[in-house]
């Protein structure tokens, strides 16, 4: 019975305090890898609510081609506060020896406001043709994404922001000779 009474004080307690605007809360689906005959492609899609609206949605796309190419591993970490601000997303891609290949990324932002929505789009590429028939080539690819202030970048990175949203991506690109 108190257990009964004490959701029933929290229940009234919580809807007397919802004229309140409701807190932002971003979270990120799991990552989607498909693979074709020539390119592997990895995508998140990350987004920011507020309440039932979403208030900053941020889709990163990965393209690794080469015929052999492959997504190696995908994690996601969120904000570690009680109500995450951002996710990051960290994906490896790898293409064997004897492949000429490209990577290319393209981001997407919007963010919604009372009356109007601002997109803002960004590309991120590399490419290589290697001369040693035995390297193989490994990306890893890091995007965060959300509001406010995003955790600081190790190394300067290709921005994009529209609003209060925001969002950032960094490639670095290994050779493995042999």
């Amino acid at each position: 019975m108190a257990a009964a009474l004490l959701l029933v004080a929290v229940t009234s307690g919580g809807a007397a305090a919802s004229s309140e605007a409701p807190a932002a809360r971003c979270a990120a689906a799991r990552p989607v890898v498909t693979s074709t005959e020539t390119a592997v492609e990895a995508r998140v899609l990350t987004g920011c609510t507020a309440g039932e609206l979403v208030v900053f949605r941020a889709v990163f796309v990965a393209r690794a081609h080469g015929t052999s190419c492959t997504a190696v591993a995908a994690e996601l970490e969120a904000d570690p506060a009680g109500v995450p601000q951002w996710i990051r997303a960290r994906l490896e891609l790898a293409c064997p020896p004897g492949e000429k290949g490209l990577l290319g990324s393209q981001i997407t932002v919007e963010m919604y406001g009372a009356g109007d929505a601002r997109v803002a789009t960004y590309d991120l590429g590399d490419a290589f043709t290697e001369k040693n028939p035995s390297a193989r080539h490994l990306w890893t690819v890091e995007h965060v994404a959300g509001l406010g202030d995003l955790p600081v970048a190790p190394d300067p990175a290709v921005k994009a922001s529209a609003g209060d949203g925001g969002s950032r991506t960094h490639a670095n690109h290994e050779v493995y000779d042999g």
